[in-house]
């Protein structure tokens, strides 16, 4: 007879906890534990992949785990999508708005859940860089587009950049291809523009250059061989560029030491725009993957070479002009990916298993890892490549991007909410 009233009163407390989990999912509100639980998204493009996940339902299983969040969230389908063609990407706009690329760049509204516009764009592979009036997207292939500027970049397959107002329509196009006769840029990523979009800075194989918006004229900055020396290193490489101010940036790249005649160093400093003044700062025990730097507000982050991850992130003030080191919860974490939130605040990592990928976010401030998140399906695709992870730093919202490099199957994109 016990054993009977033990078994109903477990029967009646899981229907009371499944009516008030279902409730909870309908009105959106925060779960105890502060985070917020937001139905993830699958918002692929037209396609006739069957991936299993159309018909899904969101499971979170709530845990407490030395006083940080942890949930686990499985994958569903949306098979209604605000985008056209498979979503290649996702970038930060500004507030709660992203740039999705997929057949073409749309202009996303993650609050709202709509897209607010788009641009007839297409690359394989690009950045997208904010500024005080609108967006710089740069990337490698043919561009297709069109606006009021001069484009030439439509005839080749080189790097083209675009620059858009804030609504969104193209002002003008640059072909970075063109530009040079004696030079070539070696990545993307070294290409930088101006908070007042009216300068783009940009590295070669041989010097750093500046490109004058208004006039469509190039000037060196200054050439590595002959002005790229200070504290006995020569600038072999600058990668990855941001300007910190109109007219200073930040670099990252690699250098040789004369000193001891160390060559592939990784180092960052500053160079001014105006008069060339060159600082370089020696990473010697620390190799920079300089294709994955990020800048976030006034951070910039510097995450380790896969090859020689120890589970730690160097990171730079830019305002302040210091650095600071985080380490994350394992000494292998980060090889899978670090990303940095759009404000600076917070700092993710994707730590990628069989048929999952963990997410840790991190408070740059302190250093404390705050929340922990693990996405699922069952399609174990997914997980064979490095996801996307943008943070929303005013509604703290996380965004996943699984498969925008698999053809094989459509992208998936879930959401989570996190207390900051």
């Amino acid at each position: 007879m016990k054993t009977k009233w033990m078994c109903m009163i477990l029967i009646l407390a899981l229907a009371l906890h499944l009516s008030a989990c279902g409730d909870r999912q309908e009105n959106g509100n925060s779960s105890e534990n502060g985070a917020i639980n937001m139905e993830p998204q699958s918002l692929e493009g037209d396609s006739s992949e069957n991936t299993g996940n159309e018909s899904s339902e969101m499971n979170v299983i709530d845990q407490q785990d030395n006083g940080t969040d942890k949930n686990i969230v499985a994958v569903s389908g949306v098979k209604d999508s605000a985008f056209s063609g498979k979503v290649s990407g996702c970038y930060y706009a500004d507030g709660n708005r992203i740039i999705v690329a997929a057949d073409q760049l749309y202009l996303y509204d993650a609050g709202k859940g709509e897209t607010i516009a788009s641009a007839d764009i297409s690359m394989g592979d690009l950045c997208v860089q904010t500024f005080t009036d609108g967006y710089f997207v740069v990337g490698q292939g043919k561009a297709e587009g069109g606006g009021n500027g001069s484009f030439a970049a439509s005839e080749s397959d080189g790097i083209n950049g675009y620059i858009l107002n804030k609504d969104f329509a193209v002002q003008d196009t640059i072909s970075f291809s063109g530009l040079l006769s004696d030079d070539f840029i070696l990545q993307i990523t070294a290409i930088a523009i101006s908070q007042d979009g009216k300068q783009v800075a940009f590295g070669g194989l041989s010097g750093l250059y500046l490109y004058d918006v208004s006039s469509r004229k190039v000037r060196a900055i200054l050439n590595y061989s002959e002005e790229g020396t200070a504290d006995n290193m020569q600038i072999v490489t600058m990668d990855s560029l941001t300007f910190t101010g109109n007219n200073t940036l930040v670099y990252v790249g690699m250098a040789t030491d004369a000193s001891i005649g160390e060559d592939g160093v990784s180092v960052y400093g500053t160079v001014s725009t105006d008069s060339a003044d060159l600082t370089i700062t020696k990473k010697g025990d620390y190799k920079v993957d300089t294709e994955e730097v990020q800048k976030g507000g006034n951070l910039l982050i510097m995450p380790q070479s896969f090859d020689e991850n120890n589970g730690t992130l160097l990171m730079l003030d830019t305002t302040a002009n210091t650095e600071n080191t985080m380490s994350f919860s394992s000494p292998g974490e980060g090889k899978d990916g670090v990303y940095c939130s759009g404000q600076g605040k917070y700092v993710a990592t994707a730590v990628l298993e069989g048929s999952s990928v963990t997410i840790n976010i991190y408070d740059t401030a302190s250093g404390k890892n705050i929340h922990t998140e693990t996405v699922q399906d069952s399609n174990s695709a997914y997980f064979m490549r490095i996801p996307q992870i943008l943070i929303l730093d005013e509604s703290g919202t996380c965004i996943v991007v699984l498969g925008r490099g698999i053809d094989e199957v459509s992208t998936l994109i879930t959401t989570f909410g996190f207390a900051g």
